[in-house]
């Protein structure tokens, strides 16, 4: 798989033998923080170091089948009560990690962690009938454990959310929480690189359509507003690791926004994975609101190709397009249910009200010269089209004198692929993909530029090395910010990050 080894994690539990729980001292603490008292750093590293000990034991308790609830103290043994009412989901966690425990080896260039009270551990919720907008590896995001020591007793392992709640909710001053959102991330996508790999994903389609979809990078939160992010060809969801990481380093964000990852095979053609999305993003508000959420409302971030999907979420289809490509209207066209009905989706829609940004990042809105080169011309002609449109092509030609446009005959003849329309000059990218903007949408494009800012090149010339200045230009948008030194991928270049977390806080 080309991307493989993008993240590569690893988990050391070699600190995890039990020792016993200094619990006297913890609830000593405890106390000073409950009075609103600020306790020595050694303090809050003694009383950290309980929680986690606490957690170890625990885990331990469930890898070897032995009861839950009973840790060991200096003391003598007790009974430990679990909360996590704070993580406002009532879908099961599987497994529960250390953060320190976990190892980085590759992918992330700095960590995002905030230093306080409790111990920060990452949770990992699988997917299942009742929760399926998560991945087959399962999500894993951020949770900080604290022990309650009101009753030392008795005491209460708190598992509290460090987006939501950034203080520790005991005491007046309110301490703030430990969190580590690094680990979560790595360990997330460390699983998810391996669901949908770049070229394998570019050029078979049927083998990973079911991997498709709209799925969840962080904790579900009813509060917060959806931002999709939506990778480009020739890519997959890992792509975004980076710059969710760097997105976290910022609390605004973080507490704002639940991010999902659109993922899939990028050899498709446009229309029928903008259908695809649209689908997705149905489920996704279904799933929401019977989770309890009451804002709906959501941002897209889309780089190169999955700028296109984005924008084509705010526009609109209709018979206009359908005229373009055929001579009959769809309820005469002689193909099955099945096949109308994919077709219906892929060209007769309306914008998607829930949109209120869209963020265009280093996007081909006229197409790439890359995609007319040799190699990708040959990428083309590899690709699989999806079968039921290969299908639904085979039944459109046997009458294609009758119902086909000269268009409609060189596009379904032609198994148009991505690559295909996004050759500059394509007929699917000059009548389909350039649509005005939608005017109760706001519109930023970030450009990428492979120049030095000291070096004077005309705007014609300005390039990221896949695609140029003037095809990612577009009229109508709020703000056009142009990043100078940066590749194509520049969506996880530390210079392209900052504009799109400026461009995310602006209201």
């Amino acid at each position: 798989m080309s991307c493989a080894l993008r993240v590569k994690v690893r988990e050391d539990w070699d600190g995890s033998r039990q020792t016993e729980i200094p619990l006297e001292g913890a609830a000593v603490t405890w106390q000073q923080i409950r009075k609103g008292q600020m306790p020595d750093p050694q303090r809050i590293e003694e009383y950290n170091a309980a929680v986690r000990n606490s957690v170890v034991q625990i885990g331990l308790n469930w890898a070897e089948d032995r009861p839950l609830s009973v840790v060991t103290t200096a003391d003598g043994n007790v009974n430990i009560e679990v909360r996590a009412d704070e993580l406002l989901s009532h879908q099961p966690i599987d497994q529960v990690v250390p953060a320190e425990f976990l190892r980085v080896k590759r992918g992330f260039d700095s960590d995002v962690f905030v230093d306080g009270v409790g111990t920060p551990l990452i949770v990992r919720q699988p997917r299942t009938d009742q929760n399926p907008m998560i991945p087959e590896s399962g999500l894993w995001f951020p949770v900080t454990a604290i022990l309650n020591l009101d009753e030392p007793s008795r005491p209460v392992l708190e598992l509290i959310d460090p987006t939501r709640q950034r203080v520790l909710p005991y005491g007046n001053p309110r301490l703030t929480l430990s969190a580590d959102y690094t680990a979560s991330f790595a360990r997330d996508f460390y699983d998810r690189q391996h669901l949908i790999p770049h070229l394998g994903a570019l050029l078979k389609f049927e083998k990973y359509a079911d991997r498709m979809g709209l799925h969840r990078v962080s904790s579900f939160d009813p509060d917060k507003q959806v931002c999709i992010l939506i990778h480009g060809i020739y890519s997959s969801p890992s792509t975004w690791e980076i710059t969710i990481n760097e997105f976290y380093k910022d609390p605004k964000l973080r507490e704002k926004y639940e991010f999902w990852t659109f993922g899939y095979p990028t050899g498709a053609l446009i229309p029928y994975l903008s259908a695809e999305l649209r689908d997705e993003i149905h489920k996704l508000k279904a799933f929401r609101a019977s989770e309890g959420a009451r804002d709906n409302s959501m941002i897209i971030v889309g780089h190169s190709m999955g700028g296109l999907l984005a924008k084509s979420m705010t526009q609109s289809g209709g018979d206009s397009d359908w005229n373009k490509l055929f001579k009959v209207p769809i309820e005469d066209l002689r193909v099955s249910p099945d096949y109308r009905e994919t077709l219906r989706k892929m060209i007769f829609y309306e914008p998607m009200p829930e949109i209120e940004k869209v963020i265009f990042c280093s996007t081909p809105h006229r197409g790439s010269r890359i995609a007319a080169k040799p190699f990708g011309q040959l990428a083309a002609n590899l690709i699989q089209v999806p079968i039921n449109l290969a299908l639904a092509g085979s039944e459109i030609l046997n009458d294609a004198e009758r119902s086909l446009t000269p268009l409609g005959r060189q596009i379904v003849k032609g198994n148009v692929t991505s690559i295909k329309q996004l050759q500059p000059g394509s007929p699917l990218t000059e009548d389909f993909l350039n649509k005005p903007l939608n005017s109760s949408v706001r519109y930023y494009s970030v450009i990428g530029s492979k120049f030095s800012p000291d070096k004077e090149v005309p705007l014609d010339k300005v390039t990221d090395g896949v695609v140029d200045y003037s095809s990612a230009h577009i009229e109508g948008v709020e703000e056009e910010v142009l990043v100078y030194g940066v590749p194509h991928g520049m969506h996880r270049e530390a210079a392209g990050i900052m504009e799109l977390v400026r461009l995310m806080k602006l209201p």
